[in-house]
């Protein structure tokens, strides 16, 4: 791959416009995965006084919110990444530790003076994040080989 200057006029912009686009991709794969997670999750319908409540499976209340937690992190990592023209490994160190303050914020942070935090959600966005960053190095480097 060329260095930057060596690039055209043209070129240069295409470039340019792929690093702009960063950060849209990675909040665009963050919102589809939130989209289809709408479908996936039962809503809580508003229950008539006196009747009894539908019970939500454990399944539903515990284990899928982790796993499109998961993979909401991998996804923003990926995608971010993915969109970068070059360095895609430094895109991708840099997206997750976005993604990690992000996680600090809503899963420990905002219950540090009047709750429980939730530090297992906070290791498994941690997890997932560099998960993605692990998959990037290596699709970087499956690349790099000649084959």
């Amino acid at each position: 791959m060329k260095s930057f200057s060596e690039l055209t006029g043209k070129e240069k912009a295409v470039e340019l416009l792929r690093w702009i686009l960063v950060p849209p991709a990675a909040g665009l794969a963050v919102f589809a995965l939130q989209f289809v997670a709408r479908f996936v999750w039962p809503p809580a319908y508003a229950q008539l006084p006196g009747t009894a409540a539908m019970p939500v499976s454990d399944f539903h209340r515990f284990i899928l919110p982790r796993i499109f937690g998961m993979l909401m992190a991998a996804a923003f990592v990926i995608a971010g990444a993915k969109m970068a023209p070059r360095s895609r490994l430094v895109a991708a160190i840099a997206l997750a530790i976005l993604w990690t303050g992000y996680c600090f914020m809503n899963h420990v942070l905002v219950h540090l003076g009047r709750g429980t935090p939730h530090y297992l959600d906070f290791a498994l966005a941690i997890a997932a994040a560099a998960g993605g960053v692990a998959y990037i190095f290596y699709s970087e480097k499956s690349k790099a080989r000649p084959q």
